[in-house]
């Protein structure tokens, strides 16, 4: 899903800039069965509200009318084929070398996609490769399931003033009805857009819901209500923060009043991505061989002690995979003596244009005011205190 707006200025450093120009119009581009459920039943609100006739649940256009909101099938023949992508992970095409630069040889199905995508969202880069500054679209929220236990998690880049203030909202919604240890916040630490190589990165802001576990190509009732509830409750904050924004009125809380109350001193636990370290990442893993014979195919599995256990902590010596012979392979610190391991035996992971292995993340904290990181010694173990105390670890 993706947001437009033709005012809209970049949020990035400062607090006051949160209260800028309201957004205008948005879309929303998936292909998973989840996503594609969610955008059919939007389109079906959108239908009903045209039409004046009730629908059963909230009705997005009549409740949010300051948002214009578009629905996007992003790669159409993976979604017919019940796959996750048909040449290459489509979610990985989005980089200055896959749009701009030109290869010898036939492009992918996903590669000219994204190509089509970035034209009609952004573009994300100018004729001359610099990164576009006024994208066609405000926000682009992009729609995912997990085959991992991930619960409801949202992601969004480093810097994002905007989005760190959304993410922190929804984060609060979700974890009324779910409780704090189902909904989680990841920040990507890669501030720079020209970097990024995911979908969301063409419009000028990025927000994805990620949600699991679901198997691939399957639609569960569950997942799609937290899709949903993650969903409305983003929708909700940037129609509110619209509608504050046209008001300009200092004698009315706000919605980032009731952001400073539930963080008084702007610091949000979050879980940060560790830097990639290979093609086909957009964060660090912790790869496993394959198979000589098939590079889809792991050479070693995950624990046991592992699995089902995202956002957990795992330190240098604990087992992390088991070989053909049975053999334990602890963890050697490759990413540091603790860490946080996320998106566990991900069915996406298998596929080496994907990345394959385990995602890695670190504790810490943003600031929900400027999306940025903060450097604070205590932000670890608070985020290890708060995990232990809802995993009964």
């Amino acid at each position: 899903m993706a947001m437009r707006c033709g005012s809209w200025k970049p949020l990035r450093m400062d607090y006051s800039q949160l209260t800028a120009n309201p957004l205008a119009s948005h879309t929303l581009p998936t292909s998973q069965y989840t996503g594609v459920w969610v955008i059919k039943a939007i389109e079906r609100q959108r239908q009903l509200h045209n039409e004046q006739k009730q629908f059963q649940g909230v009705n997005i256009f009549e409740q949010m009318p300051s948002l214009s909101i578009s629905t996007i099938l992003a790669n159409e023949q993976a979604y017919l084929q019940n796959r996750r992508f048909v040449d290459v992970d489509l979610n990985r095409e989005f980089s200055h070398d896959k749009l701009c630069v030109d290869h010898e040889g036939p492009l992918s199905l996903e590669s000219k996609r994204a190509r089509e995508l970035s034209r009609i969202l952004g573009p994300k880069f100018n004729d001359d490769g610099s990164c576009n500054e006024d994208p066609a679209t405000d926000v682009c929220v992009d729609l995912h399931t997990t085959t991992a236990n991930m619960g409801i998690s949202l992601i969004v880049p480093e810097g994002d003033a905007l989005m760190a203030a959304a993410a922190t909202y929804v984060m609060h919604k979700c974890q009324e009805r779910y409780g704090p240890d189902k909904v989680q916040c990841v920040i990507h630490a890669m501030p720079n857009n020209a970097n990024r190589m995911n979908l969301s990165s063409c419009g000028r802001h990025g927000f994805t819901i990620e949600v699991g576990p679901t198997p691939q190509g399957v639609i569960r009732h569950d997942i799609v209500e937290k899709t949903e509830l993650a969903l409305h409750a983003l929708l909700e904050f940037l129609h509110t923060r619209n509608c504050e924004a046209k008001a300009r009125s200092d004698t009315v809380s706000t919605v980032l009043d009731r952001l400073r109350l539930l963080y008084p001193d702007g610091a949000v636990p979050c879980f940060r991505s560790a830097p990639a370290m290979r093609p086909g990442e957009l964060s660090g893993k912790i790869t496993w061989p394959t198979d000589p014979e098939n590079p889809n195919f792991p050479a070693v599995m995950v624990h046991r002690s592992l699995q089902d256990k995202d956002f957990e902590l795992i330190r240098v010596g604990d087992p992390l995979f088991v070989s053909l012979d049975g053999t334990v392979i602890p963890y050697d610190g490759s990413h540091g003596d603790e860490v946080y391991l996320i998106f566990i035996n991900e069915g996406g992971y298998y596929y080496a244009s994907s990345g394959t292995g385990i995602g890695v993340s670190l504790a810490a904290k943003f600031d929900w005011q400027t999306g940025l990181f903060v450097e604070d010694d205590d932000a670890v173990a608070d985020k290890r205190h708060s995990i232990g105390a809802c995993s009964g670890r």
